[in-house]
């Protein structure tokens, strides 16, 4: 039997999996891309326990790693195919993650030209996608232009920051990455006339991101006490309890629904989800810190309360049906106020232990998980 030859290597096509009504689930080659995100974000967050004074860099350069991988999982959300051209563009988009992890470390000092370069690499691939899809298909093409124009102007930013040392070139890279994220806001109206988001895979690939910057909290939990020389077992288990809490709270109420079809609320969902995630990863490096056996930070409070917060408000983006158990207003407007409540704390003059800082964290957590177990096991 003759295989034909577009199965080898298959032009872009618009795929329609929610309009034909197919489940389409995640694939073996995007959980093994997923792998090199788990190395990264590992080493950002390594940098920030050592480092508290990095948040701002390190929040600049989880911003631009997280959205490289939202552009090739939106890239595959769109146009994947089970083609030759799919594993070769997924190999290459792995070198470039690879660089970013490699020049990660000081990546806005010492080795910025190399993180800098790694980021352009892996951003510039995956413009050359949008544009030999907008060459396939004629209605994705003014997106794939618009994406183009973004990423030019960061090109430019990114270019003209090597110049310059210190603050003035980081702001630069830094507006240029926000020039990037803010970008497919405008292509809304063009993206509008485009088939809808699976209501499945699409929500499930941010839920194994989610998994990976969860598991980097019991990672930082289990090097603090393998590493500590008084081993507290006690604030062992409330860090651990710190991850479950947050793995409750987002699967339970966000990761079980997909985002409203509009395609400006899809985006929201997609910017909160950054958000989320980036102070889920400080949340996780401050537990890792009270840990260690120093002073608690604020970064501990201010990360879980951050996360609380944000889990709030991105739960107003999702999709609601007359089953939904939790209240459309109490449910996001409880987690928004434990969440800012607790931020707060970090401005309070106190001097917290570990075991009370945890357990107060791990308290504030508990009431929406309790609120949730509640709706949902006595509906």
């Amino acid at each position: 039997m003759t295989v034909p030859t577009q199965r080898y290597w298959r032009r872009a096509e618009l795929r329609r999996d929610e309009e034909d009504g197919r489940h389409r689930p995640v694939g073996w080659l995007e959980l093994f891309f997923d792998l090199v995100f788990v190395v990264i974000i590992g080493v950002l967050a390594e940098e920030l326990i050592h480092d508290t004074h990095h948040l701002p860099g390190f929040a600049l350069q989880f911003m631009a790693v997280f959205w490289v991988w939202n552009a090739f999982t939106y890239y595959n959300e769109r146009f994947e195919s089970d083609g030759l051209e799919n594993r070769l563009f997924t190999f290459l988009a792995i070198v470039t993650v690879a660089g970013l992890a490699v020049w990660a470390p000081h990546g806005l000092d010492d080795n910025y030209v190399g993180f800098a370069g790694a980021y352009l690499a892996a951003r510039g691939l995956n413009i050359a996608l949008w544009l030999r899809a907008g060459v396939h298909e004629r209605t994705f093409l003014p997106i794939a232009l618009r994406f183009a124009t973004g990423y030019a102007i960061a090109v430019a930013l990114i270019v003209a920051s090597t110049a310059f040392d210190g603050a003035l070139r980081t702001t630069l890279f830094g507006l240029a990455v926000v020039v990037e994220i803010v970008t497919p806001s405008f292509t809304a109206k063009q993206q509008s006339v485009l088939p809808p988001l699976s209501r499945s895979k699409w929500p499930e690939r941010f839920g194994l991101f989610t998994m990976i910057v969860l598991g980097e909290t019991i990672i930082g939990v289990i090097h603090a006490l393998s590493d500590a020389e008084d081993k507290d077992l006690v604030s062992g288990v409330l860090g651990l309890a710190i991850g479950f809490a947050f793995w409750w709270l987002y699967y339970d109420f966000i990761a079980r629904r997909p985002s409203r079809q509009q395609i400006l609320t899809a985006l929201a969902w997609v910017y909160l989800h950054l958000v989320t995630l980036l102070a889920i990863t400080v949340a996780g490096a401050g537990v890792s810190i009270a840990l260690s056996g120093h002073d608690v930070p604020g970064l501990l409070f201010v990360g879980v309360g951050a996360a609380l917060a944000s889990l709030g408000v991105l739960e107003t983006t999702l999709e609601r049906d007359k089953s939904e158990p939790t209240h459309r207003i109490f449910s996001p407007a409880l987690k928004i106020g434990l969440g800012v409540g607790l931020a707060a704390v970090a401005l309070l003059p106190l001097h917290w232990s570990p075991v009370v800082a945890l357990a107060t964290c791990l308290l504030v957590l508990a009431v929406p998980a309790l609120y949730g177990a509640r709706v949902w096991y006595q509906r």
